[in-house]
């Protein structure tokens, strides 16, 4: 093939790899450290013991930890809220085999302004 020829499929590949990169199979701004797929619980928000956690046990009984960064979860504590996020993906070295409970909150709406806590 001839260099200029072979130039500029090269140009072409990249620029419609730049436009489009699922074209490659990469997401823009994807991060490898969240599992993209959106997650719902509905329960009581409670405080955790631990600094800026909170926790929810939604309506199947799983105990959810609530982290959130633009979410004011603190204003809700004692309410009942339907909150949904993403789940932070496992490190490749975690030997955790635990069902994965930890919930970076992304949106939250309350459902009342009370509930009854476990």
């Amino acid at each position: 093939m001839k260099p200029k020829i072979a130039a500029g499929i090269l140009a072409v590949v990249g620029i419609v790899a730049m436009a489009n990169p699922g074209i490659l199979g990469v997401r823009a701004g994807q991060d490898d450290s969240t599992d993209l797929k959106t997650h719902t619980a509905t329960g009581c928000l409670m405080k955790s013991p631990v600094t800026n956690t909170y926790t929810i046990t939604d309506e199947n009984g799983k105990l959810w930890d609530l982290r959130s960064d633009s979410v004011p979860l603190n204003a809700h504590v004692g309410h009942t809220v339907t909150v949904s996020g993403t789940i932070p993906k496992q490190p490749k070295d975690s030997t955790d085999t635990s069902p994965q409970n930890h919930l970076v909150v992304t949106k939250l709406e309350m459902v009342r302004d009370s509930c009854k806590q476990p």
